[in-house]
């Protein structure tokens, strides 16, 4: 009777530190965004690429999102193009899948360049996911930055300002 009556008091013991770990690790199990930097380079810069994205978006042929269309197109000099980055801590246990950004559009904004590269975070690790937009040389670069990622097959979304 004593030896089932101390076997009890373990399996309770472990039962209370199992529930404190899982409430431990469902606490700690999220995803943040620490750090989203934006910086401009002039268009005119890059002159060749910026044609070769011109005459896909003619076309028909671009790879990316595009806000709108310009009626007439200016001279690279008049375009910049602004890349933001957004650095992700992974604080789950199970890898982080199919990362992506997007930046939401200012009424002037052209289009964002497609990123063809899958990005993904391991448990507790930090990655930094890009995404690259054109728009006029006069613009401001604080835009609402959506990151979308996967885990275990669920889609979850993160907002947060650029700028800040």
């Amino acid at each position: 009777m004593k030896a089932l009556k101390i076997i009890a008091i373990i399996m309770v013991a472990l039962l209370l530190t199992m529930l404190l770990m899982m409430g431990y690790l469902f606490m700690t199990a999220e995803v943040t965004v620490e750090v989203v930097s934006s910086s401009g380079t002039n268009a005119g810069q890059q002159a060749e690429d910026f044609a070769t994205l011109q005459a896909s978006m003619d076309t028909n042929t671009f790879m990316g999102t595009i806000f709108q269309k310009p009626e007439q197109w200016k001279s690279a000099e008049d375009y910049v193009y602004l890349r933001f980055d957004v650095k992700l801590r992974n604080g789950c246990l199970v890898p982080i899948d199919m990362i992506e950004v997007q930046v939401v559009p200012q009424p002037t904004d052209i289009l964002q360049l497609a990123d063809h590269q899958v990005h993904s975070a391991e448990p507790k690790q930090e990655t930094t996911v890009s995404a690259m937009i054109l728009a006029p040389k006069d613009t401001h670069p604080v835009r609402e930055i959506i990151v979308s990622y996967y885990v275990w097959g669920v889609s979850f979304q993160v907002k947060t300002l650029s700028g800040q």
